[in-house]
Formats: C-alpha cells, structure tokens, sequence
C-alpha cells in the first residue's frame, strides 16, 4: 500500500479512468490493493523471478517516445506459445512494470508489441489478455500509447481481438504502425535499428536500484504539495467502506 503515500499520481489515476466518480474510484483502488497483496506484488524482487526469461530480452524498457515517456518493448519472435511457463512469464511482466513506473516516477508508459518476422505460433491470446486487464484493472490511465509495430497481415483478426479487450480510453491510445509513420511516435534517437532508427543497443540486464519509498513529511503534513499520509490513508480507509459497508 505505500504506493498510494507516495504522491498524487496513483489516486488522480483512478479518479481520471472513473470519470472522477468517486465510489467507482474507491472500489477500484480497493480492489487493486486486495490484488497487490494477493499477488504478492511488493515481494516481486530479481531474485524471486526467472531471470533467463529477463535475460532473453522478451521484454524490456528503452528510451522514450515522442512525449518522453518511457518505451516498453514486447519482441513477440522471441515467445513461441507454450515453450515457457505462463506464470512465470506474468510475474518477469509484473516486475518490468512495477520498475518502469517506480524509476519513471509514476509517469505514464508507451508499450510497442514488435510483431516483426511473428507468426500465429508467438502470439499467446492468454498472456496478452492478463497484460490488457492487468493495464485495465490495476494500472489505470498509465499507458501514453499502445503500438503494434510492423503487424503481419496473417494476425490482422488477432489485432481486432485486442482492440476489443481494450477500454474505450485505451483504444484511443492504440496504433498500428510501421516503419513509414513509426518517427510520429518514436524519434530516429530513440529507435532500435531494427525499426530503422539510430539505437544499436542490444539488451543487457542491469540490475535495478531501489531507493527508499518514505516521503519526509512538514509540520502540515505537505511536502512539496504532496498530501499527508493520514489524508491517503483517510482515502483508503474511506474505500473500504464503501466497498465493505458495515451491517447495521
């Protein structure tokens, strides 16, 4: 629960995929807490992971897009469907995103599915819709753009299939691209030579570096305008109620 302490990203999040209802707001935000302490999500650490699925470099973050936000490349040639355990992969996808969003500093974050040279064998519907509904569920409004990169014309159904799994925000922030509109999104810096751009970076796990989440807080309870932690924690409090309401 210390993310929702950490500053007003999280909860304005939540506020803005409910349309700033505020009882949707809390049940989800209650429902995101039951899940992270169920799946253990805080506990996620590189040495409780499969560590070759990370260094294989399925997925991985790199350099920004146009709006500076941070790229999260899925190279779908490398994951043929059924090779790998499922869970396993659910949790090297956990991890990247928790670290994406803990260095990025709760900013939002530009996913690219690269389907260059991917047949229907590197396509798991399963594991493409846990990372939909995890986005949909517990990561609300943190996605910049969702970009389908270099999409064969054989997993053209398997792409309407996804759009229809998406929320209607998030299908507003879905492209499909190529290598003639790919710099609307991507500048020639920030794209992998593969894409025709000027990275040649090939992956390589660096270890992360966690900083301490505690907040030191004024004689108000504000710092730098961030809300106190007994404000938040009245905010939790007050989901669940809402979403435990008492018996008399």
């Amino acid at each position: 629960m210390r993310w929702v302490f950490e500053g007003d990203g999280w909860l304005t999040k939540f506020l803005e995929n409910n349309d700033l209802n505020m009882k949707e707001s809390l049940k989800q935000l209650w429902e995101t807490l039951e899940w992270r302490k169920s799946s253990g999500i805080n506990e996620i650490r590189e040495d409780n992971i499969r560590m070759e699925y990370i260094n294989d470099g399925l997925m991985y973050p790199r350099g920004r897009d146009v709006d500076g936000k941070t790229v999260f490349i899925f190279r779908s040639k490398l994951y043929v469907r059924g090779t790998r355990n499922l869970d396993d992969l659910k949790k090297c996808f956990l991890y990247w995103i928790e670290r994406i969003i803990r260095e990025a500093n709760d900013d939002l974050v530009t996913i690219v599915f690269d389907l260059t040279d991917a047949g229907l064998s590197n396509v798991d519907m399963d594991y493409t819709k846990y990372i939909i509904n995890t986005f949909k569920n517990y990561y609300p409004c943190s996605l910049n753009y969702i970009l389908i990169y270099d999409l064969p014309w054989i997993l053209n159904a398997t792409f309407q299939i996804i759009k229809k799994l998406l929320p209607a925000k998030a299908v507003d922030r879905l492209r499909n691209i190529s290598s003639k509109n790919i710099r609307e999104y991507i500048d020639d810096d920030n794209m992998p030579r593969s894409w025709g751009g000027k990275d040649d970076y090939v992956f390589q796990f660096v270890p992360e570096r966690r900083k301490s989440m505690e907040l030191p807080l004024t004689q108000n309870g504000i710092q730098n305008g961030i809300l106190s932690k007994k404000v938040r924690l009245d905010w939790v409090l007050l989901a669940f109620t809402v979403h435990h309401p008492p018996l008399i």
